[in-house]
Parts: C-alpha cells; sequence; structure tokens
C-alpha cells in the first residue's frame, strides 16, 4: 500500500493548473491512453496531491530544534514565511519550466519507449507542480493581514512563467534534440533529488509531508535519462544513430554547469538550515553531487566500451576506462578523446563564488589566459565555449544572456577582465 494520502486543491485552482496543462501539455492525452502499454500494472498517472507522513514532528535541524513543526505558514516566524514561500516558488517553477522545455523536442525520441518515459516524467513534474500548488492552496494563513493573499499570487505568477522567466536558469534554456532531454534528466533532475532529500526536514509541515511521494518518483526521471543516454553511448560504439559521443560531451557541458548553480553559492545555504529548511549546506549538497555525476558518466562511457568491443565483460571494460582516463593512452582501440569527460566545476559558470563566476576557465578547470598571461579576453572566451557546446545552444537566448553578462562583466572590470 502506498504510504500516502491523496487530496485535491481547491476547484479553482485545481481548473487553473488544468488549463495550463491543456495549453502547454496536452500530449498528456495520449500517455494516458497508453499508460498500460508501457507501464504495466504501475499506478496509472493521477493530478493529485500526495501527503505522505513527517519523518518527525519535530524540527530537526536549525534554531528551533526540538520545537513541533509548524503547521501553519502565518506562524512561522521573522523572515521564514517568505523564505519559504520562496522555496515553494523555486520547487513549482521548476516542475511547469521543465514540461515547457522537454515538450520542444519531444518527437525527435530515439525510441518509442525513450518516448513515453519522457512523457511520463512531464506528467509527474506536473503533479509535483500541483503537490506545491496544494502547499500553497490548503493553508489560509498564506494571506495575512500587510502583505496580501501570497498564496494566490504566487501561483497566478507560476502560471504565468515561461521559457526564459523562470525562477532558475536551468529552466530557461530551450531544448534543441533529444539528448537535451535525457542528459537534462541525468543530471538536472539529479539536483531535484538533492534538494528533496535536504527538504524532508522542513520546518513547515506541509512541505515536509510532500518531499517523500516527490523523492518516489524523482528515481524514474532521472533513471530514464540515464539510460536513453546510456543507449545513445551504445549505438555510437556500434557506429549507429545520428548522435555521437561528442554530442553527449557538449550536451553535459551545457547541462552541467547550470546543475551546479541550481544548489546556490558554494559559500551559502545556512540561513536555510537555521530556518529548519534543509539539512545541508550549499557546497556540501554540490560536492556530493559532483561525486554522483562523476559515476554516472563513468556508466555511459562503459555502455560505449562495451558496445565498441563486445566480448569485454563488464568487469573489464571498468579496467578500460579506468586505465584512459588515468594514462591518457588509447586501450582496446578507444582514443581518450571518445570518452565522455565531466567538466571542472569552474567552467562556464555564471553564477557562484567571485572566483569563479564568468571566469574564462576551459572544460579542465584551467584558467585560459592570453599571450601576455592575462585571462582570455570575453570575445576569445566566447570564441572557445563556440567549440565546445551544442551548436543549436549558441543561438539560445539563454547563451545570449550569458555572453551580454560576460561582457558587461568586463566593461565594469578595471583589469579588463
Amino acid at each position: 500500500m502506498p504510504n500516502y494520502e491523496t487530496t485535491t486543491i481547491s476547484p479553482r485552482h485545481h481548473e487553473a493548473i488544468s488549463d495550463w496543462q491543456r495549453r502547454n501539455f496536452p500530449e498528456l492525452d495520449l500517455l494516458q491512453r497508453n499508460w498500460t502499454k508501457h507501464f504495466g500494472a504501475q499506478t496509472p498517472f493521477a493530478l493529485v496531491a500526495k501527503v505522505g507522513p513527517l519523518r518527525s514532528g519535530e524540527v530537526e535541524v536549525g534554531r528551533f530544534r526540538g520545537a513541533a513543526k509548524f503547521e501553519r505558514a502565518g506562524d512561522m516566524q521573522g523572515n521564514m514565511f517568505y523564505s519559504a514561500r520562496d522555496i515553494v516558488r523555486a520547487q513549482c517553477s521548476t516542475e511547469l519550466g521543465s514540461i515547457q522545455q522537454h515538450r520542444e523536442t519531444l518527437e525527435q525520441a530515439i525510441s518509442d519507449e525513450s518516448k513515453y518515459a519522457v512523457l511520463r516524467i512531464m506528467a509527474e513534474e506536473l503533479r509535483h507542480a500541483y503537490q506545491m500548488f496544494w502547499v500553497l492552496d490548503h493553508d489560509p494563513t498564506w494571506k495575512k493581514v500587510g502583505m496580501g493573499d501570497v498564496a494566490e499570487e504566487t501561483m497566478e505568477e507560476l502560471l504565468a512563467m515561461t521559457t526564459g522567466t523562470h525562477v532558475l536558469d536551468a529552466f530557461n534554456i530551450r531544448f534543441g534534440n533529444f539528448l537535451d532531454n535525457a542528459v537534462y534528466a541525468s543530471v538536472i533532475d539529479l539536483v531535484g533529488k538533492y534538494q528533496l532529500q535536504m527538504q524532508q526536514v522542513f520546518a513547515y509541515a506541509p512541505m515536509a509531508r510532500s518531499m517523500g511521494p516527490m523523492l518516489s518518483e524523482e528515481g524514474f526521471h532521472m533513471g530514464s535519462g540515464r539510460r536513453i543516454v546510456a543507449e545513445v553511448c551504445a549505438r555510437a560504439g556500434r557506429g549507429e544513430g545520428d548522435l555521437s559521443m561528442e554530442d553527449v560531451q557538449r550536451a553535459l557541458h551545457c547541462w552541467f554547469p547550470r546543475g551546479l548553480e541550481m544548489f546556490g553559492r558554494e559559500d551559502s545555504g545556512a540561513t536555510n538550515v537555521a530556518f529548519g529548511f534543509k539539512d545541508k549546506v550549499n557546497g556540501e549538497a554540490q560536492a556530493e553531487y559532483v561525486g554522483e555525476v562523476r559515476g554516472i558518466v563513468r556508466a555511459w562511457n562503459l555502455s560505449f566500451v562495451q558496445s565498441r568491443v563486445p566480448r569485454l565483460e563488464r568487469g573489464a571494460a571498468e579496467t578500460v576506462v579506468s586505465e584512459i582516463e588515468a594514462t591518457g593512452d588509447a586501450k582496446e582501440g578507444i582514443r581518450p578523446e571518445e570518452l565522455v569527460r565531466l567538466p571542472d566545476p569552474r567552467f562556464f559558470r555564471r553564477r557562484g563564488l567571485m572566483e569563479t563566476a564568468l571566469q574564462p576557465y576551459d572544460v579542465a578547470g584551467s584558467l585560459l589566459k592570453d599571450a601576455s598571461g592575462s585571462p582570455l579576453q570575453p570575445e576569445a572566451y566566447l570564441r572557445y565555449l563556440a567549440g565546445v557546446l551544442p551548436e543549436h545552444y549558441l543561438r539560445t537566448e539563454d547563451f545570449g544572456r550569458y555572453r551580454e553578462a560576460l561582457l558587461a562583466q568586463a566593461v565594469g572590470s578595471p583589469a579588463g577582465w
């Protein structure tokens, strides 16, 4: 039996999010008609809120540790009220934004199976957005004298967001091909897992009760993305398909930096821990994330190696990958440049520590310099990025915003960078 109860939000808000779905995700009907064919006896999708049990009835971390969790938003003290609202808003924005992104390249799926996997991801992201609406909708104390109806204003704002206006940069990038769908599900949804895990302790009880059911669904999203990319790598190993290992590499260059930035500045996050909203600071969670993405990349390389050299068992293939990484030499006819490499966390960052954000680091983490030994000038760095990022991404509004920020910083810098 599921370890949660289901409920719905008010009819007015339910209809509002259903109307958003009809405009932004009409393919939901196709998924529901074919659910049993692709997902067997798994419980069919339903647009409901899933309310799980609290891990603890007491605040688990921070300055209120040991006190009862807050059942009413209006009882949260000081800046907690708006900080909690901001987290709910950002979480919901990621869910709605990802649906809009996935839909753009859905028809480029590499197989019928992969198309329906992404459709299911989109449906569950819709439910996660609905879950955040429940957090706001069911509690009348989000409306406070002198503050207005914070819940109503937030939900209206969320339903009006489009690609380019979402809270976090990763959800304002337009997809260019189906590889974006898969790499995104692998590394961006993985950040979502970390956020949901950290927020299981949330001092506002309705948010904490939402995390368990959302986490159980997030696993399918990440697993599907990894499997699709692994299949792309296997096909590349056999010389099949339209996507190459270089395409995978460039997609990773695009998405991994944005995933890192979803955690916030590496030296921040203490306030959320103090409020009891999360149980880790940003840098700690981000470091764990980097290690996990490194393992994902290794699995993709194993798929390539075993497909290129079918006689190798998994253990032997792991040895080949390790030796190539350690020595930089070819093994079993596979050159180092044929494998995917995790870019350095300083590469292509627009947010973060001052010494990292908008600085000309290459994919290996070296600060690029010109002939005089000065950091590479913006136009030269933009030319470098053009050689390592997906071509379609260079034409997006998101890259245009990065370019503008890079040039603006150079103009304002006494050193010219």
